[in-house]
């Protein structure tokens, strides 16, 4: 199966094959003009995003922490995702954009050349096969109807007996002509027969076949030209993948129970206890108070019977306290007389 032995008759259908995968040539070339430019685009604004952080990450704390390893080598290897998409871009400009291009300049000589050749031995063929046949029926056809006019007049001449020599020669010579003509119209036919025979058999053939591999290339380079892109954008590459390993591998070591142990370290500092003592310049002026003792009397029990309320003391201990309260105040009131 192929073009030459199955689409001798389908020109027009060939030329719209060549027609649309021109069209989709140039679908897939706008395509990848596109893409080039979004991930330029992207790689760009990448570089961006981490300048950015970078001046608003400029103070470091003075301790080791993962979390700030981690955050910083994201940063790292997202500008290194940068770089690797401006490259990718860059290939794909240079390789199977480029490619591409060239492609579509040879598919429309190719096309144009099939077309010329197709036209070319089209004519050739319509010329033999018809127009010189036509011509020569024709002149056939006029030649049969002098001869009869010749034949008639040699009739009548030889009925009169005037002119009879004269009428004949005229009829031999007409009649001469037109075998001889036959003879032409007869290997004109052979001659056309022949060159249908060769066109459909090898010239078109020949033509048709040189047409499909030609085709059959530019698939395959097409089909390289795909398999090199698809490479190129693939988000598995190594080199990508590496990109997300490191991130994960950073993000794995952030440990929250050990996250602070360097600070604690680093920061590390005892508590410093201020004494908190009665401030004796208080009693200067007063010499029936004394500095920490509790100055029990009939004037203060009430208050301080409702402290251990207000601090809300365990049963026991309040009840302990209410005791020795209760005895100081009888001990106050046998020092007063009460």
């Amino acid at each position: 199966m192929g073009f030459g032995s199955d689409l001798k008759n389908s020109h027009d259908a060939l030329l719209k094959l060549q027609d649309w995968e021109l069209r989709l040539l140039e679908t897939v070339k706008k395509f990848m003009t596109l893409r080039i430019k979004s991930d330029k685009e992207y790689a760009c604004t990448l570089q961006n995003l981490c300048n950015q952080v970078d001046k608003d990450s400029t103070i470091q704390m003075d301790y080791v922490s993962n979390v700030s390893k981690s955050w910083s080598l994201m940063i790292q290897q997202t500008e290194q995702l940068s770089r690797i998409m401006k490259t990718h871009a860059e290939d794909l400009n240079s390789g199977p954009l480029h490619r591409l291009t060239m492609m579509i300049k040879d598919k429309q000589q190719v096309k144009k050349s099939y077309v010329g050749v197709h036209q070319q031995i089209e004519a050739e063929m319509f010329k033999v096969t018809k127009t010189e046949l036509e011509k020569l029926k024709s002149s056939y056809r006029q030649l049969i109807k002098e001869v009869n006019s010749a034949k008639e007049k040699y009739k009548e001449a030889l009925a009169k007996g005037k002119e009879a020599e004269k009428a004949k020669d005229r009829y031999d010579k007409v009649t001469m002509k037109l075998h001889i003509l036959h003879n032409q119209y007869v290997l004109a036919l052979k001659g056309a027969q022949l060159h249908q025979h060769q066109y459909y058999d090898t010239t078109l053939p020949l033509l048709l076949n040189s047409l499909q591999r030609m085709q059959e290339e530019m698939i395959k380079a097409l089909k390289g030209i795909f398999d090199e892109y698809s490479q190129i954008t693939s988000l598995v590459t190594e080199e990508i993948v590496n990109v997300h390993k490191e991130i994960q591998t950073s993000v794995e070591q952030i440990d929250p129970s050990t996250e602070y142990d360097n600070f604690i370290e680093t920061h590390r500092a005892p508590a410093v206890k201020q004494e908190i003592e009665f401030d004796t310049s208080l009693l200067e002026e007063n010499e029936n108070l004394q500095a920490n003792e509790i100055m029990w009397n009939n004037l203060t029990a009430e208050s301080l019977q409702a402290i251990p309320h207000r601090c809300r003391l365990p049963l026991e201990k309040y009840v302990q306290l209410t005791l020795i309260l209760f005895i100081y105040i009888q001990l106050e009131r046998l020092d007063l007389g009460v």
